[in-house]
């Protein structure tokens, strides 16, 4: 029973065991926010309900994940959930599945590649540095698919 006292921590920095995956743990993290935000239908108001939730539960993960592994530590997918999570509320509802995968896309490119600003808090050696720079890639994902979007009618 030594493995209880932390166990809920673990589970929220690795979202239930995703971080564990061997390979492209973030990945799989970001597969996993993309998976349930499309079964739980895209443009509803519990979207943005988990995503406010995310915030505080996801800097806690971040934390746990340090305390337990160092920092920062690949099988914290935390972030990556919440990050993709935005991404994801900006893709408009009409576009399905595709504004899901394009939202994913969007924001595993700007996680990878860093660019600015997202580089800037991944510099940060902290629970907040690891959880902001994919709150940031999430935000600049967002803020794409809302512009071509926004060019092509859809809002």
């Amino acid at each position: 029973m030594s493995w209880l006292p932390g166990f809920p921590g673990r589970a929220v920095a690795t979202v239930l065991g995703a971080g564990y995956c061997p390979v492209a743990p973030g990945t799989a993290g970001s597969i996993v926010s993309a998976l349930v935000f499309l079964l739980l239908s895209p443009g509803t108001v519990l979207g943005w309900v988990i995503a406010v939730a995310v915030l505080p539960l996801g800097y806690w993960g971040c934390r746990e994940g340090m305390r337990n592994w160092g920092s920062d530590p690949s099988r914290v997918v935390v972030d990556e959930f919440a990050g993709c999570w935005i991404a994801c509320l900006g893709a408009p509802a009409e576009w399905g599945i595709a504004g899901i995968g394009a939202a994913f896309l969007l924001f595993r490119t700007f996680d990878i590649l860093k660019p600015w600003p997202v580089s800037v808090f991944d510099r940060m050696d902290s629970a907040a540095g690891i959880l902001l720079d994919d709150i940031v890639a999430g935000l600049m994902a967002s803020a794409l698919l809302l512009m071509a979007a926004s060019v092509h009618g859809h809002l």
